[in-house]
Parts: structure tokens; sequence; C-alpha cells
């Protein structure tokens, strides 16, 4: 887990220099997470903070903001990302008619990654995609909750 918290936090870094400071973001990790004892699979959270990034904050003037949490549930780690981004059905509605032609693979595989892994360990909880929004229903964001099979480093 610490390799990929200095992986994700240089692909988030480059990715706010590319995009001249247009977002900020943060990753918290809770005290009950020590990052050099769990073992995760190798880029389960970068594909979907470069989505929240790319088709979440990216669209917006500005002051976007991306929050990384990492804490301990029960029998998983749990990733948290969250943006205040526009949204799922926007930036399905943004998308270019030759990107809708060529389908992603990015998430789906990733999914299915982090299926495996948790079948593996005996972990039935799945990843779960929430549209945020506010009382009036406009939209403020997206989450995306990752849990993974808490597994020991040796």
């Amino acid at each position: 887990l610490a390799d990929e918290l200095i992986v994700l936090e240089l692909y988030i870094q480059l990715e706010r220099i590319r995009f001249d400071n247009k977002f900020d973001y943060t990753i918290t990790i809770n005290d009950s997470v020590d990052t050099e004892a769990v073992e995760i699979p190798p880029m389960i959270i970068q594909p979907f903070v470069e989505n929240a990034i790319l088709h979440g904050l990216l669209p917006l003037p500005e002051g976007g903001h991306l929050s990384v949490i990492l804490q301990k549930e029960n029998n998983t780690l749990l990733c948290i990302i969250e943006d205040n981004g526009i949204g799922r059905q926007q930036a399905q509605k943004n998308k270019p008619v030759v990107e809708e032609k060529r389908k992603s693979h990015g998430i789906e595989i990733t999914l299915k990654r982090i299926k495996l892994f948790n079948k593996e360990h005996l972990v039935s909880k799945g990843v779960s995609i929430t549209d945020l929004k506010n009382a009036a229903g406009k939209s403020m964001g997206t989450r995306v909750l990752i849990p993974l099979a808490w597994e020991n480093a040796f």
C-alpha cells in the first residue's frame, strides 16, 4: 500500500501540473492503517482517481477538489475517492460522439480485479459508485467506495 500511495500521489501531482493546478487534493490515511503492513493489488486506486480528474474535475470552471481516504473497516481496507466535479450524468453528456464509439475498459478490468482479489480472501463486498447531489438534486460530484480484503504484508 505504501508504494501504491507514492505512485498515486505522483500521478495526481503530474495531473495537477498538466492542468495548471485546476484542482486540489487531499489524501487522508486513518490511524488504523499501517501502509507498510498492508498488501493491495497494484494500480487498483489510480483508475478511479484518473476518472475523477478527467471526467469530473477538469470540466469544472474552477474549484475542483479530489479526496482520497483510506481506513480499516472490519476485515477490509476501505478506499474512498470523492470529487466535487460535474457528476457522471453530465460527464456522459460531455463525451464526443467519436469517444462514445470507443469503449474504455480500464474501470471494467479494475472492477474484475477487485472482485477476484476479494473473492480469493472471502470478502463479498463490491465497489459502489454514488452520484452526490444537493437537496435540489443538482450534481455535486461522485463518491467511489472500494473495499479491499485486508491482506497483511509478509
